[in-house]
């Protein structure tokens, strides 16, 4: 089968996936809110790891920050959420996502990356900071880890100038974006549809970071 009809037929399986996930948070159907929120994630893991033209250490990385994903989307969607482990998860995540990006690469430390996105990590942290009470540290640890993979990724674009690289950087500041959100969320203010818009920003940013071992 050819790359593109392969990566066509799995965009729609991990898309109706996702749905599936939303649906069953939506409209109360337990089994399909808990058994797709993982399978989808799986699912762009198994895409990751078919496109993969060799499995050398950037993708060895990849595959592990979104397996490691997987357990952070589980443990968050525990009955009795679990959300110091499931923001474990997800830190060490970033952080297997942090050194693939740099591999290979000589930073510039350019701060037309670094300005906006720290300014942008700060001023979020401001919003957030009355209402974090004992989750100010792990909070703190976790934006500033997100910040520094949205950092090295954008690096990583602006070094190499290639798709797959661009692909990386999409899904860092969409990963961001929807981290962003979650956060707003659960510790400032609730609204309804704050949960699809995490879940769909979430996902995509994984298909893109998947995307990224081409």
């Amino acid at each position: 089968m050819e790359l593109t009809t392969t990566l066509m037929i799995s965009t729609v399986i991990i898309s109706v996936c996702a749905l599936l996930h939303l649906h069953g948070a939506y409209q109360d159907r337990k089994w399909l809110f808990y058994v797709f929120k993982p399978v989808t994630t799986l699912a762009i893991t198994a895409l990751c790891w078919y496109l993969a033209p060799e499995l050398n250490d950037y993708v060895w990385l990849i595959l592990l920050g979104l397996l490691l994903s997987t357990m952070g989307d589980i443990f968050l969607m525990l009955p009795k959420d679990r959300f110091i482990p499931g923001l474990l998860s997800f830190l060490v995540a970033h952080i297997a996502y942090i050194i693939a990006f740099s591999m290979n690469l000589e930073l510039s430390y350019s701060w037309a990356l670094i300005l906006p996105l720290t300014l942008i990590g700060m001023v979020y942290l401001t919003i957030l900071w009355p209402s974090l009470a004992a989750m100010k540290a792990p909070v703190f640890v976790y934006m500033s880890i997100i910040v520094i993979m949205a950092w090295i990724s954008g690096e990583r674009y602006f070094s190499l100038d290639s798709t797959a690289s661009f692909y990386a950087f999409i899904g860092a500041l969409v990963f961001l974006c929807s981290d962003a959100t979650l956060a707003f969320d659960r510790f400032k203010k609730q609204f309804h549809s704050a949960y699809g818009v995490i879940i769909v920003s979430y996902y995509l940013a994984q298909y893109f970071i998947a995307l990224s071992v081409i």
